[in-house]
């Protein structure tokens, strides 16, 4: 039973689209919207002043709201039965969607939600304060845990793969993230793969299927090592040392400096995995370092 109209918080069991938990369901502003979409259909069709909405209309939405509609549209509409139930039926040349509730696993299923326990765990092994700026609830500040490669790019909801962030730039990185949806299938190719080198060599891959160069800041997203790692240095590795051709673009806009790389050619990857690859190229150079100085002393 509805407790509340489309603009409450809660209307048949669903949350409201500008809720926090839709917003940590999809960091993605178009499914969000394709939720949104689903919702208020559902509302107007129960008080019969609408009928269910069909994939045209939803396309015509996203671009009078969006002010855009490409070949991810229409994925964004299905996208919402990660977590909801949605059926279909064929009405002419055209499909119908109606959002009937919850997916009865969605609180346990890919992470909408992060339990207590993993709470407690992010917050004692990462401490209680922002990932990005450093405050916390000392300073007054809400910390969120976040997801650092969202769900809908393929990352998990482990502890390697979240963070406390401050509610600023929680929504600070939706934003940004955003921005790159457009990338959204190349990322979630490049994230399932073990290391920051296969990681970055799948993207550079993807992005030349699809005939686009890879912007530099995709690459601390997929080299997953924004703490502790240099994605620069790893695409440097696959260049010199895998062999890889990589062309690299710059140019300005304004005052600052657009980066972008074009993968020419792939080499396959070592037997020995990129990680041994690159190790034992750098203890050869240590080598031959600590030759090259042994020679000087003399």
């Amino acid at each position: 039973m509805a407790t509340s109209g489309p603009d409450g918080p809660l209307y048949y069991g669903l949350p409201d689209p500008d809720s926090d938990e839709i917003r940590e369901m999809f960091s993605n502003r178009e499914a969000r919207e394709a939720y949104r979409f689903l919702f208020e259909r559902r509302f107007l069709h129960e008080h019969r002043t609408a009928p269910l909405p069909t994939m045209a209309e939803w396309i015509e939405r996203a671009e009078r709201v969006l002010g855009k509609a490409n070949v991810h549209t229409q994925r964004r509409l299905r996208d919402v039965r990660e977590f909801f139930v949605v059926t279909t039926h064929k009405q002419g040349s055209d499909w119908v969607y109606k959002l009937e509730g919850r997916k009865p696993d969605a609180a346990a299923d890919a992470g909408a939600k992060i339990s207590p326990r993993l709470q407690a765990e992010v917050y004692t092994m990462k401490g209680r304060f922002c990932a990005m700026c450093g405050r916390g609830p000392a300073e007054g500040v809400k910390l969120q845990i976040d997801h650092i490669i969202p769900r809908q790019w393929g990352g998990e909801t482990t502890l390697e793969n979240l963070e406390p962030l401050c509610v600023a730039h929680n929504h600070g990185k939706q934003a940004f993230f955003e921005s790159l949806n457009p990338y959204a299938d190349a990322i979630t190719r490049a994230v399932k793969l073990e290391t920051p080198w296969e990681r970055i060599g799948e993207l550079l891959i993807a992005m030349r299927e699809i005939g686009k160069r890879v912007p530099a800041e995709l690459l601390p997203i997929v080299g997953l090592e924004t703490h502790k790692g240099d994605p620069a240095r790893r695409l440097r590795d696959l260049r010199v040392v895998l062999d890889w051709d990589v062309r690299v673009y710059k140019r300005r806009e304004g005052r600052s400096t657009v980066v972008e790389y074009e993968l020419i050619e792939a080499k396959p990857w070592p037997p020995e995995g990129p990680k041994e690859a690159v190790n034992r190229y750098e203890r050869e150079r240590k080598r031959r370092k600590a030759a090259e100085r042994r020679g000087d002393d003399n």
